[in-house]
């Protein structure tokens, strides 16, 4: 799936900022934006929170 942070921000019901800043690491995040940005892309919440290999 290839969206932009516009687009993800849309289906996540979130701001395009704040799907920026979470992209880049900057600020705190809490678990419902992980919820909704997963359930936006339609992954599992675990597998946005694994470290890159």
């Amino acid at each position: 799936m290839s969206l932009t942070q516009s687009e993800l921000a849309e289906k996540a019901k979130m701001s395009r900022a704040r799907v920026s800043d979470i992209e880049c690491g900057k600020g705190p995040f809490n678990m419902e934006s992980i919820f909704l940005l997963a359930q936006a892309l339609g992954v599992d919440p675990v597998r946005l929170m694994q470290e890159k290999e």
